[in-house]
């Protein structure tokens, strides 16, 4: 992945993907406008795509997380009953209000 953020939460969207679950590089602007050059993006689009340990590396991580987000929503995952349980909660206090 690469990440290029322009405000709010996606620079801690792009720090994340970098730097904690290592599936991605993030642009960094070489002006004070905040213009990324092409030089820039094709250097990132080298680094993901490449060949080379960090590259495959990334790739490796994106696997790695992909495989637990479909564990998380499997029936029994956390987000499967993290999700269940706010439905079950909205539901509950749909029903509650109609007496």
């Amino acid at each position: 992945m690469v990440a290029f953020p322009q405000w709010t939460d996606q620079l801690t969207n792009a720090k994340m993907v970098e730097d904690v679950w290592k599936t991605g590089v993030r642009v960094t602007s070489s002006n004070k406008e905040g213009v990324v050059e092409g030089e820039e993006i094709e250097r990132c689009l080298e680094v993901v795509m490449g060949g080379g340990e960090r590259g495959k590396e990334m790739r490796k991580n994106a696997k790695k997380w992909k495989e637990l987000a479909r564990q998380s929503t499997k029936e029994g995952g956390s987000s499967y009953n993290n999700l269940k349980a706010f439905v079950d909660e909205i539901a509950g206090a749909a029903t509650s209000s109609e007496i």
